[in-house]
């Protein structure tokens, strides 16, 4: 954990101008993130996988401007987030030589580090935009009612939402051994598959 959250400084310093770490230097609510053993970096690729997927989606606008496209992004953000930190503490422990899986309090910790990193994501991208807040409105008709996401019970009533946690992260860990995965393709099915199930 200690070798983890001095990474935090590294990948910090390296970042210097990346815009989204912007609420964790301006706001003191946020430090907790640095807490979390190499939050920025899986912060870092969280970011670049969803907005490749979002990319992708957007290039049907119904998708991106469909009124359950904020759920399915919070979900699949989740989701990517906990398979992040879960391939990443597997890579850690195998790299000291244990072969087995990780234990349950093991598994929930990078559960709760996964939230606490999407959380923090979530934030940004509400604060931002996923590119931009002008970009996501013009291009790809995302409107800014990430606010949506706040209400918990209506985000897991959707049909299909679950489900939709469950793909993102089995998609990361498949990704962090293999970037040649296709996130924006599980995104893509991610969101047709709960709008689909909305009708």
């Amino acid at each position: 954990m200690l070798a983890g959250q001095r990474r935090n400084d590294v990948d910090l310093r390296e970042a210097i101008d990346e815009k989204l770490f912007y609420l964790y230097r301006t706001e003191e609510s946020f430090a907790w993130v640095a807490e979390v053993p190499f939050a920025f970096k899986q912060l870092i690729d969280l970011h670049a996988a969803m907005r490749h997927a979002v990319a992708v989606a957007g290039e049907q606008t119904q998708r991106t401007a469909h009124p359950l496209f904020h759920a399915v992004f919070g979900a699949f953000a989740l989701g990517f987030a906990q398979g992040l930190v879960t391939a990443h503490r597997r890579k850690h422990l195998r790299w000291h030589g244990y072969s087995g899986d990780l234990t349950r309090l093991q598994q929930e910790q990078c559960d709760q580090w996964g939230v606490e990193i999407a959380t923090y994501y979530l934030a940004a991208v509400e604060a931002q935009g996923i590119f931009s807040k002008t970009t996501d409105a013009e291009l790809y008709g995302i409107t800014d009612k990430w606010w949506t996401l706040g209400d918990g019970e209506r985000v897991e009533s959707i049909p299909g939402i679950r489900e939709c946690v469950q793909r993102a992260r089995h998609t990361a860990e498949h990704w962090s051994d293999d970037d040649t995965v296709d996130v924006a393709m599980q995104f893509g099915t991610a969101l047709e598959r709960v709008i689909e199930s909305a009708r």
